[in-house]
């Protein structure tokens, strides 16, 4: 099995357990008495600005890609604890409920220098909650601590540091847009030209002199029809298609701007300042 030293675990960057990326790692906390990590704080959302705290059940390191054995989504809705404390009973226990921990041991173990044991508490008696195990505070490391940031002496000389911003981008789901076709009922009115058969009466008189005026005959009854018809309105209708609505996405630039605060450290001088040989004031640069 190889072990790594805890400043690489600090200085990863954290995927949950199907790969999507989370953020990087914010804090590492310790176990007092093994010194081996058991908790990462891990940032996550817009620009890494929320965090969560994950047990390292079942992690695994491969350079500086921690893989956590948790989805995103329960690792956002993780209970929220204050970084600049340590980890009670209690809240341990709250998070193993939470990830729903039983019984899962870490497959990674880790080095620590003489400055990690130094950050130690009171030690406690190995085990984890769930396992049967006594549970007691966990200290941590700071990532900024793990990139060795503070300032350090040597001799006649300081290290100056200073924080800088990071901003990173993720992709998330905005909203979601969708057709839906539904009916309307209306009206329409057409006029339509239609014909119709009347009866009229014409009487002729007949000529004197005409052949048919010396027909005679006995008087009689008789009858004479005639047909009617008419134009009637037939409706029928049909469905033809008229249209076709299509959804199509663009991307459109924004700027956002976004302010966070950053320390720097800087640099005093106190006592007499002398000169160098080249008449120039010997002060450390900033």
């Amino acid at each position: 099995m190889v072990q790594r030293n805890i400043h690489d675990l600090a200085n990863a960057t954290a995927y949950d357990r199907n790969g999507d990326k989370l953020g990087s790692v914010k804090e590492v906390y310790i176990n007092d008495a093994s010194g081996q990590p058991d908790f990462v704080e891990v940032g996550h959302g817009l620009f890494g600005m929320s965090s969560s705290v994950v047990p390292l059940r079942g992690h695994q390191l491969a350079g500086e890609e921690l893989r956590l054995a948790f989805t995103k989504d329960r690792i956002s809705d993780a209970p929220d604890f204050h970084s600049d404390e340590h980890l009670s009973e209690s809240d341990q226990q709250t998070i193993y409920r939470h990830y729903g921990l039983e019984g899962t041991d870490n497959i990674e173990t880790y080095e620590s220098d003489i400055r990690d044991h130094q950050r130690g508490t009171a030690g406690f008696a190995g085990g984890a909650a769930g396992a049967g195990g006594a549970v007691h505070d966990r200290d941590r490391v700071d990532a900024a601590d793990a990139v060795d940031t503070a300032t350090h002496t040597n001799g006649d000389s300081i290290t100056r540091s200073e924080e800088r911003l990071n901003v990173d981008k993720e992709r998330v789901s905005a909203g979601q847009v969708r057709l839906r076709k539904y009916v309307v009922h209306d009206t329409e009115t057409v006029e339509v030209p239609v014909q119709r058969e009347e009866v009229r009466v014409e009487r002729t008189p007949i000529d004197p002199d005409a052949a048919a005026a010396h027909r005679g005959g006995e008087l009689h009854d008789e009858e004479a029809s005639v047909t009617l018809s008419e134009e009637r309105v037939v409706v029928n209708k049909e469905t033809v298609p008229v249209e076709e609505v299509r959804l199509e996405k663009e991307t459109v630039r924004d700027t956002e701007v976004v302010s966070e605060d950053v320390a720097r450290e800087e640099i005093d001088v106190d006592g007499d300042i002398t000169r160098g040989r080249d008449g120039e004031t010997d002060l450390p640069r900033r």
